[in-house]
């Protein structure tokens, strides 16, 4: 339960990091639209995509990027597809 949370506050962090200028002091709630709320366009959440792959040192494969961005439009969404795409690229690097 501690690693989920500690988990998440990476992954919110990251979702901070990707929130242009005047929205950047938005408080980052799980229900939030990336889009409309805290005006993260689709290159934002690509980017978001590409460090998590810094944060927790993962290689993340097309197949899995498609799967899940598409899936990314409130922060619980982002929160449970970071989990998904983490999950699944430590699996394939231990495979």
């Amino acid at each position: 339960m501690e690693a989920d949370a500690k988990f998440d506050e990476k992954v919110l962090a990251l979702i901070a990091e990707a929130i242009p200028g005047p929205l950047r002091k938005t408080r980052i709630t799980p229900e939030l639209m990336l889009r409309n709320d805290l005006g993260i366009d689709s290159l934002g959440i690509a980017a978001l995509v590409f460090r998590l792959e810094e944060a927790f040192g993962i290689e993340i494969g097309d197949q899995a990027l498609d799967l899940n961005v598409s899936q990314m439009r409130t922060v619980a969404d982002a929160l449970n597809a970071s989990r998904q795409i983490v999950s699944r690229a430590r699996a394939q690097q231990t495979a």
